[in-house]
């Protein structure tokens, strides 16, 4: 079974290839083991997609980020994705066997077909960063490298921390989660807690009357729980 990395750059590649304007142009994922070899055969005479020859799309080896290092998972925050064509421009211009899809051209088609776009393997979308494209280095052939990145980091899936349960002796409520080391935040105003709204549950503690208690539970690499709702 492919990762998830792999996956998000198959569909990406997928979604390129599977646009009308990319039906002439070879599109590959950088993973392939002889990648420089397709590289030259879908450049060259040999090899050609659809009859057509002399430009190429690659997707890059995805890379990730992680903002919260302390948190199990891997969770990923944000996927950077960057795809290059590559023009051998004296084949590519032949009106006979070129694609006559010129790099600059296809690199913006690349930026609107995967701007916004929705991976199966994603939590957001891909969207076009800044700068969006950028001129390639490639010493031979005209090149440019087109710039994305997940908005909400890879398809993990978190567990959830348990919802907060209470009990009552004397007038004094205990709040209590049945995931360990999460901490619990309540408000009693009926507005939802957080660690920036509402009082960090440290011991038992009297509310009074007419109010409506709410409780939630947070812990690094866990979804927040969902809210316990009772008056008092």
């Amino acid at each position: 079974m492919s990762s998830i990395l792999s996956q998000l750059q198959q569909q990406c590649a997928d979604r390129l290839q599977s646009d009308p304007a990319f039906a002439d142009v070879r599109v590959l994922t950088e993973r392939i083991a002889d990648i420089e070899s397709e590289i030259e055969r879908g450049l060259g005479p040999l090899n050609e997609q659809g009859g057509k020859n002399g430009l190429v799309a690659i997707l890059l080896t995805p890379t990730a980020s992680v903002n919260f290092e302390n948190v199990f998972g891997p969770f990923f925050d944000e996927i950077k994705i960057a795809v290059r064509i590559i023009e051998n421009v004296p084949v590519n211009q032949d009106p006979n066997t070129g694609t006559n899809f010129p790099a600059a051209d296809a690199a913006e088609k690349i930026c609107s077909l995967l701007h916004h776009f929705q991976p199966d393997s994603a939590n957001g979308p891909v969207l076009a960063q800044k700068p969006a494209i950028t001129l390639g280095n490639d010493p031979v052939h005209l090149s440019y490298d087109c710039h994305f990145a997940t908005s909400g980091g890879l398809a993990v899936i978190l567990p959830q921390a348990a919802t907060p349960a209470f009990s009552v002796a004397s007038g004094a409520y205990t709040l209590t989660c049945a995931t360990a080391g999460a901490a619990i935040f309540y408000t009693l105003d009926a507005s939802n807690p957080s660690p920036r709204n509402g009082t960090l549950y440290t011991a038992p503690f009297t509310p009074g009357t007419g109010h409506t208690l709410k409780a939630r539970a947070f812990l690094a690499g866990y979804l927040i729980s969902d809210p316990l709702i009772t008056g008092t």
